[in-house]
């Protein structure tokens, strides 16, 4: 991505195998669909895979590879090293997810996944599902520190819906709030029930967004975080899933643009879609960019190349057939809204497309004047989260601005006291300056003594603090899931509705930042299957006996 190139005429394919297993217990990486990939901390050069099912749709195929176990959930590949290495982690979850809306903190080293699901190709356990459209939501989300490499399940209460959501996505805004926001879009919610079919549940409308204030959870971790609902107005879209989302801000960060593209609505007839909308912050106004194309996208990916492109990449473009070489990767221009095969490394810097002006006031370059949504405030404590200046990771957030009388009363008797210790200080100074003077008069042929060296002890650190959170569907270790027997069935959902407290670990924010230049990424990988919604599948399999991790797998 340092040069111009046209994907038409100047992509070469560098057929070297590259897919090399983990060193330490040779075992190579699985063969994934509807995961998610992370950039990695911006001072690392190491990317993510997170989560991912196994494809179940033809096990007759040779390259066919039944489901591991979900010990390992998270891998990484080294892009830079002569032996491409693959290393693999325990971040004490239970559950391997797929199909959740993930976003990613590269400046503060965090990946965020959101709900998802787990089914019949996600491990061992799960075969019995038997049924490539039934799965189980998952409730909560996950927060992941991708510098050791551990991991967090956190709560998410008053999410619109009030259900554990699949195929929907999320972005990251860091300019907004003390350690910026998340935003989450769309989603396909299932019925109450503790499994789910790809056909049945609703799809959740634009018209809410979800806003998650990441400073909320930063400062009290045990807290889970604050989520906010936020109405939107303007040219709201269709609903949909599978679509993807970049997100750019003005150089000034007045506004804020989050780009949709794509999807396909499987509840009205598979309907796909090739336009393209924009979200503006913080006036959360839609506005359509780019419509009714020819060619219907979903199930693609999208990212921010260069300073104001988006690149596109795979995904569907009928029912059952994959973009594969005709259309595999596009451009497109977010300020002139135009589309191309041409990466460009000599764009300017991104300005607000002319037919988002409105939604967002000022002018293409900047100086917003539209601070607040139309219709106003869902919660008013969004708005103060959006008054807040951003913080660096690690730095004290201000002192709340709450209870005034209380506040100025502490700042007298602290600005008393500190007058009256500034006193006493600079007595003890002067009469420590005299001592001194005297003892050097004393001894002025003798050498000067260095004070001894006094190491400060660290404070005390929280690390034994846990918290257990609930994670809808996967309560207990099933011995057996749901299949076609009614007995079966009642006694699993017995099984899954049971409480369960699941291990955590607090996930220390690193001091990251990005490079110098460098803009905040937000990959968004997601490669579902092919797979429309069908019928159930009335047989059970039994599974082979579960295989067992390697022993010595790296495991943090």
């Amino acid at each position: 991505m340092n040069k111009t190139w046209d994907w038409k005429t100047d992509i070469v394919i560098n057929s070297e195998p590259k897919n090399e297993s983990n060193p330490r217990t040779g075992t190579f990486p699985p063969s994934l669909v509807r995961g998610h990939m992370f950039h990695g901390p911006a001072n690392s050069s190491d990317v993510f895979i997170y989560g991912g099912t196994t494809y179940m749709g033809n096990q007759s195929f040779q390259g066919y590879s039944r489901p591991d176990a979900s010990t390992y959930p998270l891998w990484s590949y080294t892009y830079d090293s002569p032996d491409y290495p693959w290393m693999q982690y325990d971040i004490s979850q239970p559950w391997r997810p797929n199909h959740g809306a993930a976003a990613e903190a590269i400046d503060q080293g965090l990946g965020f996944y959101l709900n998802g699901q787990i089914d019949a190709g996600t491990s061992t356990k799960t075969l019995r599902l038997n049924d490539t459209n039934v799965y189980t939501p998952l409730d909560g989300m996950l927060v992941i520190n991708l510098v050791d490499h551990t991991s967090q399940n956190i709560s998410t209460p008053n999410l619109t819906g009030d259900r554990p959501r699949v195929s929907g996505s999320m972005e990251y805004i860091a300019p907004v709030g003390g350690m910026g926001i998340l935003v989450a879009i769309g989603g396909q919610i299932a019925d109450k029930s503790p499994l789910a079919s790809s056909s049945g549940g609703q799809l959740l409308d634009f018209s809410t967004v979800d806003v998650f204030d990441i400073d909320s959870y930063v400062q009290n971790p045990s807290s889970n975080g604050t989520w906010y609902p936020q109405k939107t107005t303007g040219e709201i879209p269709d609903p949909r899933i599978d679509f993807c989302l970049v997100s750019i801000s003005t150089t000034d960060n007045s506004s804020h643009h989050i780009y949709l593209y794509g999807g396909i609505n499987p509840t009205q007839n598979n309907t796909m879609y090739d336009d393209v909308y924009v979200l503006s912050l913080p006036s959360f106004a839609w506005t359509n960019i780019f419509r009714d194309g020819e060619s219907p996208r979903w199930g693609h990916n999208c990212h921010v190349a260069g300073n104001r492109q988006m690149l596109t990449v795979g995904g569907n473009i009928t029912n059952l057939q994959c973009d594969w070489e005709a259309k595999g990767v596009a451009f497109l221009d977010m300020s002139d809204i135009t589309w191309g095969s041409v990466f460009l490394t000599n764009t300017s810097t991104y300005q607000v497309p002319q037919k988002v002006l409105p939604a967002v006031g000022g002018t293409r370059d900047g100086g917003a004047t539209v601070k607040e949504p139309k219709e106003g405030w869902t919660n008013a404590e969004l708005k103060k989260v959006f008054d807040t200046p951003r913080r660096q990771p690690g730095s004290t957030p201000a002192p709340s601005s709450t209870n005034e009388p209380e506040k100025k009363s502490m700042n007298a008797g602290a600005i008393a006291g500190g007058v009256v210790g500034g006193v006493i200080v600079l007595a003890v100074l002067a009469g420590g300056s005299f001592v001194l003077w005297r003892r050097r008069r004393a001894k002025a042929n003798a050498p000067s003594e260095l004070p001894d060296d006094q190491v400060s002890k660290p404070p005390e650190e929280l690390g034994d603090e846990k918290k257990t959170f609930e994670l809808q569907g996967v309560n207990q270790e099933p011995v057996e899931l749901p299949g076609a027997d009614p007995a079966e069935l009642g006694a699993a959902r017995e099984i899954v509705e049971a409480p369960r407290e699941t291990a955590t670990k607090a996930a220390e924010l690193p001091g990251t930042n990005t490079v110098p230049g460098g803009k905040h990424g937000v990959p968004i990988v997601r490669t579902p299957d092919d797979e429309l919604p069908s019928p159930p599948i009335s047989s059970i399999d039994s599974p082979p006996p579960a295989t067992s991790p390697p022993p010595d797998a790296q495991k943090t």
